[in-house]
């Protein structure tokens, strides 16, 4: 059986890149493509005494070209799988890159009311964080009453400082809202640093409008 000559690269190189022209989609292509150079980088660097470093540079430089394309296609079309309204959480929830927000969302529990619902009552303890995405809410905190638009974070004060609410808050008639327990987000958030000062910059923020408006 002859012995495998690193001519034979040269011509696998050719190959694979034929291939990639034969899909539309770009995922497939740029996989075949990365391929394609990754054979070209070996052919430059053992078919020859000296490597040829010109092109195999080049070479290199189209291997993580298209695998970083790849990474960010894959991205893209992980985040297409997503709902209408698991996107909008998303977008709200601006500080969590799309890896973040999938951990969220699996602990996720979505509420779709047709009549109003108590989220929380001023001095009694929480076991839920709460994200309002449509419907307007109602807040009383010591006598007084407010109505808030939605796209806020109900139960964050509790939440961070693992305290009784400090107001009842009521959703209208019509809404769409996010709750986590409390407990599995804690020990998510103790697992993933990052996670967590992104949460922690989300509810910071989401506390500094509501003074702001108050």
């Amino acid at each position: 059986m002859p012995a495998f000559s690193p001519d034979y690269l040269v011509h696998l190189a050719a190959i694979a890149t034929l291939v990639c022209y034969m899909f539309r989609d770009q995922i497939k292509l740029r996989i075949f493509a990365a391929i394609g150079d990754s054979l070209l980088s070996a052919y430059y660097y053992f078919a020859f005494a000296d490597p040829l470093w010109n092109p195999l540079v080049w070479s290199i430089a189209n291997v993580a070209i298209n695998v970083t394309m790849i990474a960010i296609l894959l991205r893209e079309h992980r985040m297409s799988l997503l709902t209408d309204n698991e996107m909008t959480l998303f977008r709200c929830l601006e500080t969590l890159n799309p890896g973040q927000f999938r951990k969220l969302l699996k602990l996720a529990t979505w509420h779709e009311g047709e009549e109003p619902a108590r989220l929380t009552e001023e001095g009694a303890m929480l076991d839920k964080l709460y994200y309002v995405l449509d419907g307007k809410v109602t807040i009383g905190k010591q006598g007084r009453v407010m109505e808030r638009d939605p796209r806020l974070f109900i139960g964050e004060i509790a939440f961070l400082r693992d305290k009784a609410a400090s107001a009842t808050v009521t959703t209208a008639e019509k809404s769409l809202y996010v709750s986590w327990d409390q407990a599995e987000l804690r020990t998510l958030l103790k697992k993933n640093d990052d996670l967590k000062n992104a949460m922690q910059a989300l509810l910071s923020a989401d506390m500094a409008d509501k003074v702001a408006a108050a």
